[in-house]
């Protein structure tokens, strides 16, 4: 998909045949909200591009707004603001790489599609990521994969902290951000 957020958020809910009400109800965004992001009158926050792709069963880098290999502009939530660098198919499934920024306080990740799981390293900092009930915190040069199929959070302890995140797509994600649509 080529264009902007707005115009890959377009199609790929018309390539998904959802309507734009059935979208609201399936992601929790607002159908304004939708419809100035898909008429790019406004710009997505992380945590809403999320709740649509999930919607959407598709990689969160199927609506990221520049693929320029980490030169587009970050997407931020509320403490972590992200550059999508790469996507890569491996096997049957898809890992995007993006590096990010995660700020003092706690961002809450809603579960996104079944069987993502995410992977961070630190490259700088302290940061607290994994399941929202409990996570743990790393230090520089450490990793951490755990399920992002369940809620779970990312906290920098101190000052900001640099780290590179891995989304981890199943075999149903393939590298132009559609989905087979495997039964689950």
């Amino acid at each position: 998909m080529d264009g902007t957020t707005g115009s890959r958020l377009r199609q790929l809910r018309d390539a998904r045949g959802v309507s734009l009400s059935e979208l609201a109800r399936l992601s929790g965004v607002g159908k304004g909200t939708i419809s100035e992001l898909e008429n790019d009158r406004r710009g997505a926050r992380l945590d809403t591009l999320f709740a649509l792709t999930t919607a959407l069963d598709a990689p969160l880098g199927a609506l990221w707004p520049d693929r320029a290999g980490g030169d587009g502009p970050p997407v931020a939530g509320a403490s972590v603001s992200a550059v999508l660098l790469d996507r890569r198919a491996l096997g049957p499934g898809l890992v995007e790489v993006y590096r990010a920024t995660v700020s003092p306080g706690r961002q809450d990740s809603a579960a996104h599609a079944a069987g993502v799981e995410e992977t961070v390293t630190v490259i700088s900092g302290r940061v607290v990521v994994g399941p929202a009930d409990g996570g743990r915190e790393l230090g520089e040069g450490e990793s951490l994969r755990y399920p992002g199929d369940v809620p779970h959070r990312f906290e920098a302890r101190g000052d900001p902290a640099h780290v590179v995140l891995l989304m981890h797509y199943p075999d149903h994600a393939t590298p132009d951000g559609g989905a087979t649509h495997h039964d689950r």
